[in-house]
């Protein structure tokens, strides 16, 4: 298990520096600077996790892994990394190249066994603590930022087909079918996701079920989102922090609402990125 750490951590130290390097050959891009830039701190987190994982090796335990990392994949990784950072030299590199290689890094061996270590360390110690929802929200950078790029390329329809890795509930709460729909269709890889039509609807379904988040409007039939949203903390006070709201009209109620309960909100429209990483935001919290 060591061997694999200690590979791993070059790697995660490798895809800090050439991620790092390749956001300032796109300065001038504001949405991959800005992409890559988050790749860039998210795999500085990665390092942090992975340099952990020696010190919470449990022991007693057997530690042998399943697997090894042979030459042959250890080279085509290294390589992957090795052409993007010649082409930032050589000032050759563009943009599809750019996303081809991320994608071919990303979901190479690479991070299978960076989902083995944290796993095999969530299921062997209570010492280590890293919710597999960050790796799947990392996942889910990737693609967004896919969605935004022009010609995207066929990768992006790939990375949809895989299974997530982690899958949390989420439920939507609004009278208006098409609003539901549609956050469904937009959050559809963040988790397990259900809908209700009214407060009271959403409380019989609380009873139920654990949602990690809650998106909810404030006008509805039979219970409106302040009172589903005081009926669910009066029943399961740990619900408060899940709360995103959405309205469409920011009356001096609402803001004092908000902000007497320091819960989130969003106002209609909605920004498609804003609620995405909200949403995220709120699904990444311990």
């Amino acid at each position: 298990m060591q061997k694999l750490i200690t590979w791993l951590l070059e790697i995660e130290h490798l895809a800090h520096i050439t991620y790092k390097q390749a956001a300032v050959f796109y300065s001038d891009d504001d949405n991959t600077k800005n992409f890559l830039s988050h790749i860039t701190e998210e795999e500085a987190e990665h390092y942090r996790v992975i340099e952990s994982a020696a010190e919470h090796l449990p022991s007693g335990t057997n530690n042998t892994p399943a697997i090894s990392i042979d030459k042959a994949t250890k080279n085509k990784i290294r390589d992957h990394f090795e052409e993007l950072k010649s082409g930032i030299e050589q000032q050759t590199l563009d943009k599809s190249e750019l996303i081809e290689k991320i994608v071919e890094i990303e979901f190479s061996e690479w991070n299978d066994i960076f989902l083995y270590i944290v796993t095999f360390l969530k299921e062997n110690t209570s010492d280590f603590k890293y919710p597999l929802a960050r790796i799947q929200a990392h996942i889910n950078a990737i693609e967004y930022y896919l969605e935004t790029v022009e010609d995207r390329p066929h990768v992006l329809q790939k990375i949809k087909e895989l299974p997530s890795i982690w899958t949390e509930n989420i439920l939507i709460v609004d009278d208006e079918k098409m609003i539901t729909h549609l956050i469904k269709s937009l959050l559809n890889r963040s988790g397990n996701i259900d809908i209700a039509h009214d407060g009271d609807e959403a409380i019989k379904m609380l009873d139920k079920k654990f949602y990690k988040l809650i998106i909810t409007d404030i006008n509805m039939p039979i219970m409106d989102g302040f009172s589903f949203f005081e009926n669910a903390i009066s029943k399961y006070p740990s619900s408060k922090n899940r709360f995103l709201f959405m309205t469409g009209y920011l009356s001096d109620e609402n803001q004092d609402f908000f902000h007497k309960n320091q819960v989130k909100y969003l106002l209609k429209p909605m920004d498609i990125n804003r609620l995405r990483n909200e949403a995220e935001k709120i699904l990444r919290l311990e």
